[in-house]
């Protein structure tokens, strides 16, 4: 198989992944289990693994055989920071990568945050991954607090007032090639952050922000996979969802605060049957909305306009 499709996941003592800490790790074993079996039995032509430096407890090591998922052993002493910081854990996703492109021989390689599900195949990304590297583009204005200080900090370790894209970290796609040159930017702003002794609080988004940035200067194409993948908050006090789960749909779906609700119902449901639910029922279970206006107030607006 020449594609690889992967999530990464580490445990070390003291480290942790901001608030999603207090879940422990069944919680986020359930999450890995429907991230990458779901992600096989829509791509069952690619090569599907968790990249951990743990080894899988069961029955998760079980369910993620029988879906047809490798575990690869990969340590964490790379893009290592202080245990205090928030997003200690997350560091461990550059750390995959880097070293996947270093020690396997796939054509292409696309890492997945482990709180995602995906409806369809990945086609069309896979073309688009040979002519730049894809990252899932936050759609958060230059001002907003988290893009802003990503600005701020780059400009701390380079100079100048730069304004860069907020790029997330829940997926990071790619051909070989352009990844291998992609993980070196990522090496070299880790380095300087050393450096500079900086500790940025937006976690390893920073340094894939600024990896970005720098391979858009040096001419290195990255685009935007939103037509691909889209982070869905749906909770009650913050709710920001598309209808791009079906109209013109994503591949993927990215619910950073469904880890302990949609997601574990998902694994509920897989487990049990085998197969995950008809995707309606995924949409109804993820609390998306209706995927067509309110009937009743758009008669009232069309009336309203022949008046």
């Amino acid at each position: 198989m020449e594609n690889l499709i992967f999530g990464a996941f580490a445990t070390l003592e003291g480290h942790r992944e901001g608030d999603a800490a207090n879940l422990g790790s069944d919680a986020y074993y359930r999450c890995i289990v429907v991230a990458l079996c779901s992600a096989k039995a829509c791509n069952p032509d690619c090569e599907v693994a968790l990249v951990t430096n743990a080894a899988v407890p069961e029955p998760y090591a079980g369910q993620l055989a029988a879906g047809g998922v490798r575990v690869m052993d990969c340590p964490f002493d790379r893009f290592r920071v202080d245990a205090a910081l928030e997003w200690s854990l997350a560091f461990y996703k550059l750390c995959a990568m880097d070293w996947v492109v270093h020690n396997t021989d796939y054509r292409r390689c696309l890492m997945l945050d482990v709180d995602t599900y995906t409806q369809y195949p990945y086609t069309d990304l896979w073309r688009e991954a040979d002519e730049a590297v894809m990252l899932y583009q936050v759609p958060h204005a230059a001002g907003q607090p988290m893009a802003a200080a990503i600005s701020r900090n780059y400009g701390i370790l380079y100079g100048g007032e730069p304004v860069l894209t907020h790029f997330g970290g829940e997926l990071i796609c790619g051909s070989r090639e352009r990844l291998t040159d992609f993980m070196a930017e990522c090496s070299a702003v880790y380095d300087k952050m050393n450096e500079k002794e900086l500790r940025p609080h937006e976690g390893d988004e920073f340094i894939t922000c600024a990896a970005a940035y720098r391979s858009l200067l040096a001419g290195r194409p990255v685009r935007a996979a939103n037509a691909y993948i889209f982070r869905y908050w749906v909770g009650a006090r913050f709710y920001f969802v598309s209808t791009n789960y079906c109209n013109d749909p994503v591949c993927i779906f990215h619910l950073p605060g469904g880890k302990n609700r949609q997601l574990p119902v998902l694994y509920r449901w897989y487990t049990k049957r085998g197969a995950f639910p008809a995707r309606e029922k995924v949409y109804r279970l993820c609390c998306f909305p209706a995927a067509h206006p309110p009937i009743l107030r758009s008669i009232w607006v069309r009336i309203l306009a022949r008046l």
